[in-house]
């Protein structure tokens, strides 16, 4: 995963994106990619709100869907 602490992103930051196996603890594929849409889920039963990123992956050319852990920003 990514180091450092979780930040927010915007539409058209370059991030680096860490995909996870299923039990979260090793990681399966790293690349870089684009914010696409940032999006905030108002669940009533969580202690706020749950905020997911859409990233275009340049090395697999498509779009995945990543929480805030799961990336780290790429300096322009």
């Amino acid at each position: 995963m990514g180091t450092g602490t979780v930040k927010e992103y915007s539409p058209g930051d370059l991030v680096r994106w860490f995909e996870s196996y299923a039990d979260g603890f090793m990681t399966k594929d790293v690349g870089r990619g684009i914010i696409l849409e940032r999006k905030v889920h108002n669940l009533g039963f969580a202690s706020g709100p749950y905020i997911t990123y859409r990233v275009y992956r340049t090395e697999h050319t498509d779009e995945m869907i990543f929480e805030p852990r799961e990336l780290e920003s790429i300096e322009k």
